[in-house]
């Protein structure tokens, strides 16, 4: 099982805290309020409330076995974060995630050894704004600086017709990877419950139909010109 330990357990913290637990891993929870400690202990692995500047209570939390540790701390914090990036560092651990508030701030923690720098705000910045741009588009993906993996609602025009005759290619500058679609089930009780299951093995011949997903592989360009098909 992986080890992974997150320092700084406001609401970005927590939430990776928890996603991981539930994926699986194995997780050591840090951060120096106690309540924020309390609000995470049931759903990780070990929880401590400490500061994480201490060298030798961080090394009793075992951290060094962690494969990646998340530094969630906040952006009033640059000062915690350098000193435990240097005590992570000191300890072997291989990879760590720091979270910025600014530019300054994430050369500052690259120069450390830090091996991704996180913008969480900007992210969901961005993500809002695309959202309202293109409500068509229910999550994007970036792969590179020029291409991005995203979820777009099949357009109307598009039902009925199968890949061949859309040459999404060639029209709108999208690979399709995958389908995702909508399926009616019934329960036991006799309730309908929808149940959305992925289709890869797409091929020339596959038809599309009203609710679909089309998750597709293009730069954001190409995306909006999709999303705008309908």
């Amino acid at each position: 099982m992986a080890v992974f330990a997150v320092i700084g357990l406001g609401q970005l913290g927590a939430a990776v805290a928890r996603q991981l637990t539930e994926g699986g891993g194995e997780v050591i929870a840090l951060d120096r309020n106690e309540a924020r400690v309390d609000n995470v202990k049931d759903h990780v692995a070990r929880a401590f409330c400490m500061d994480a500047t201490d060298e030798r209570s961080l090394r009793a939390t075992g951290i060094a076995d962690s494969s990646t540790v998340v530094l969630a701390l906040g952006e009033n914090q640059l000062e915690e974060a350098v000193l435990a990036t240097m005590l992570l560092r000191d300890l072997g651990v291989g990879r760590i995630i720091a979270r910025a508030g600014t530019e300054v701030q994430a050369k500052v923690l690259e120069r450390l050894g830090v091996s991704k720098v996180i913008f969480p705000e900007r992210q969901i910045g961005m993500q809002i704004a695309r959202q309202l741009l293109m409500p068509t588009v229910r999550e994007v993906v970036p792969l590179a600086d020029d291409a991005s993996l995203a979820e777009v609602e099949v357009p109307r025009a598009f039902v009925g017709k199968s890949l061949a005759d859309l040459k999404l290619r060639a029209q709108y500058g999208v690979n399709a990877v995958a389908l995702k679609r909508r399926h009616e089930v019934v329960q036991d009780d006799g309730s309908a419950k929808h149940r959305e299951t992925v289709v890869s093995n797409l091929g020339p011949e596959t038809v599309l139909e009203l609710g679909d997903i089309l998750v597709v592989v293009g730069d954001d360009k190409a995306v909006r010109t999709l999303a705008a098909a309908s």
